[in-house]
């Protein structure tokens, strides 16, 4: 009886605004959705873009919740799961909520309920959650090319804070501060500490890293503004190749417009360009890191389930202020880079997406990094395309939640990389885009399966054929194939490219991974890599690497 009034609670209270503020990209909520799309539960929704609002994805669970029916057992029973989640931004009730300084239960910290240190709620007008946050985390690896066996532990430990104001303004912020102990290479392979600043400069033998995100944000009807740092993903599949998950977090500036089938975005992002030192007698040595910004915008229309198409671009320019051409979010940017005097790296990108029928998902985007017509079909290095094609499967929509997923990249020389090296398509020296090289064909197989509403189980497998350029052995290019995203054309090297051309290169990558939440907030996960990489038919890397990490929000 008590589901029952909560759901009814629910849909009457549907005119209310949930709480400003966004949900991070690696919530399992964006599955979720997708699923739900694919087997026509719920309609335009736009999968190219993430984060979405908190009230956002509370009208979609509003929108599965009317259809309830027609879910299989497991998917209705994660639906419940996610209605306890977002209970104060569907109902504004915190009946599913619990906090440690006002313990009721039981079972103190060992409950089904959304687990919070404390929260605070005056209606509409002002809410705060805060949370702890932390992890522990044990890296073992085999490394059978030089038989070795090596270790690590990562201890993550923080906080975060959420709420709304007003219910038009929204803040988040959290903080997080971590060890590690063990082999310093095999915790490099977690891409969050490839770039972490502190953990690469410190040299103790235990090495310490901290990450910090936060963004204030304001929505209105139709219209959303941000500002801050967090993660943000831009494209269809498991590797997205406007902007994934591999490069550090990026502050930014962004502005969204939804209006029936339009939608509009724009984003002004700052990255890290070229790093070096100066030194001096007095100050010693000093970090130099050079500007470099990213821009993008997209139009969008959400026609039907038959068809959702996109067209925008992006821009990559440094060395430089921040540019107004580039900050007015409907400037066409290639004409704009070519009034800039030609100094800057522009793409322009078309994609779409089509779920004619239940349970099949097409999706495909072709990027266009740079082209000459007049040269066009021949093997002129400057025409320069991404292309990227991939289907999702729901086979049993009416029985258990299985996703059958394939993807396929194909990255032609060149792509992304640039004659300026601060404007490659890169952060840090780490691409924006996907994590693969250019002069590569990638192809990613998935399977999705959940047993039980709080078990989930993935196995995917992608292998990547690269043409390598050929290189000395203190890494300077002797011949250039359009093979690194740092090397763009040089003006000595060929004007005609092909395809895989170069020092052939394949990479084949198993990843298993598990999870299970025995009770909320509290989430196992069990990961297996196995990655194997030969160039020239010999084998450089044959790895196996197990990762179980504990993670905790309360």
């Amino acid at each position: 009886m008590k589901k029952v009034i909560l759901l009814l609670t629910i849909i009457s209270t549907s005119i209310l605004s949930a709480q400003i503020g966004y949900v991070e990209v690696s919530n399992p909520i964006y599955n979720y959705l997708e699923r739900m799309q694919s087997l026509h539960i719920i309609e335009d929704y736009n999968s190219f873009e993430i984060p979405k609002t908190r009230k956002e994805i509370s009208n979609r669970l509003r929108e599965i919740l009317g259809n309830k029916d027609r879910l299989n057992r497991i998917d209705a029973e994660t639906l419940s799961d996610f209605l306890v989640e977002y209970d104060f931004d569907l109902s504004y009730s915190t009946e599913n909520y619990y906090s440690l300084f006002e313990d009721t239960t039981n079972t103190p910290l060992f409950n089904q309920k959304e687990k919070f240190l404390y929260y605070y709620s005056d209606s509409s007008k002002f809410n705060t959650f805060i949370n702890f946050v932390g992890s522990g985390e044990y890296l073992y690896s085999n490394n059978k090319v030089n038989s070795t066996n090596s270790n690590a532990s990562l201890f993550t430990f923080g906080g975060e804070i959420r709420g709304t104001i007003s219910n038009n303004f929204g803040f988040y912020a959290r903080a997080t501060n971590g060890l590690q102990y063990g082999d310093t290479e095999l915790a490099s392979f977690k891409s969050n500490l490839r770039y972490n600043y502190k953990f690469k400069s410190d040299y103790d033998s235990s090495k310490f890293f901290d990450e910090t995100v936060g963004y204030l944000s304001a929505e209105f009807d139709y219209i959303k503004f941000k500002i801050g740092r967090d993660r943000v993903n831009i494209g269809y599949g498991f590797s997205k190749i406007i902007m994934d998950n591999y490069f550090p977090p990026m502050d930014y500036l962004s502005m969204q417009f939804n209006y029936s089938i339009l939608n509009y975005s724009f984003l002004h992002g700052k990255l890290f360009g070229k790093t070096s030192i100066n030194y001096n007698s007095i100050s010693g040595g000093q970090r130099v890191i050079n500007d470099k910004y990213f821009v993008y915008h997209r139009l969008g229309l959400n026609f039907s389930k038959h068809l959702q198409i996109g067209i925008g671009e992006t821009i990559i320019y440094a060395n430089r202020n921040i540019d107004l051409s580039y900050l007015n979010p409907f400037n066409f940017y290639k004409s704009a880079e070519h009034a800039n005097q030609d100094r800057d790296n522009s793409m322009l990108f078309v994609d779409f997406k089509n779920n004619s029928f239940k349970g099949l998902t097409i999706f495909g985007t072709i990027m266009i990094d740079d082209i000459d017509f007049s040269k066009f079909g021949t093997d002129w290095y400057g025409n320069k395309f991404v292309y990227d094609f991939g289907i999702i499967y729901e086979p049993f929509p009416e029985s258990f939640p299985l996703t059958i997923g394939v993807q396929y990249l194909r990255i032609d020389p060149y792509a992304y990389a640039h004659r300026f090296e601060d404007n490659n398509y890169t952060s840090m020296d780490i691409g924006v885009g996907p994590n693969i090289q250019p002069n590569s064909g990638a192809h990613y197989f998935n399977i999705k399966y959940k047993p039980h509403y709080r078990i989930e189980l993935e196995l995917s497998y992608q292998f990547i054929n690269h043409g390598a350029n050929d290189v000395d052995s203190t890494g300077n290019v002797i011949v250039n194939y359009g093979g690194d995203i740092l090397v763009g054309h040089r003006s000595f090297d060929s004007d005609d490219v092909v395809f895989l051309d170069g020092i052939k290169e394949r990479t084949d990558h198993f990843t298993f991974t598990a999870k299970y939440e025995p009770f909320k907030n509290y989430l196992f996960t069990f990961k297996t890599d196995i990655i194997k990489i030969t160039k020239e038919n010999r084998t450089k890397l044959n790895q196996i690497i197990a990762n179980l990490i504990l993670s905790i929000r309360i």
